[in-house]
């Protein structure tokens, strides 16, 4: 069982933890660095939902990650008072401020998926 589970960290990376659960999320702050647009507020349970399913991408890898500004931010902001900040560029997801190194084009992945359902007319504004 040890064996296996070292294979699968190796072959997809280690999964981002801590994410809370849809039930504790009071809303969503999410902003996109790179379209330079306000942050966007989300209450909905189903925009809660997506949001919680896009930072399923963010699986990291040891090492010593590149310390370059993040393009997406999450906030979570719980029921109980206190939040959570997820933001990734292309190499490096940050949780509450600690540095990851991305595993393989999930950064990209995560970037391309938040965009397209979050800031979907920013993006063909620009284009």
């Amino acid at each position: 069982m040890l064996i296996s589970t070292i294979g699968y960290f190796i072959m997809y990376g280690i999964p981002l933890s801590g994410i809370p659960e849809i039930d504790d999320i009071s809303y969503v702050e999410i902003s996109n660095n790179r379209l330079d647009v306000q942050a966007r507020r989300f209450t909905d349970i189903e925009e809660l939902e997506k949001a919680v399913n896009v930072t399923h991408f963010l699986s990291y890898k040891p090492g010593k990650p590149e310390m370059e500004e993040p393009i997406i931010e999450m906030i979570f902001h719980l029921k109980d008072g206190t939040s959570l900040s997820v933001s990734a560029n292309e190499k490096t997801v940050y949780k509450n401020g600690k540095a990851y190194v991305l595993k393989g084009d999930n950064g990209e992945v995560f970037i391309r998926i938040s965009e397209g359902i979050f800031f979907f007319h920013d993006l063909h504004e620009n284009v």
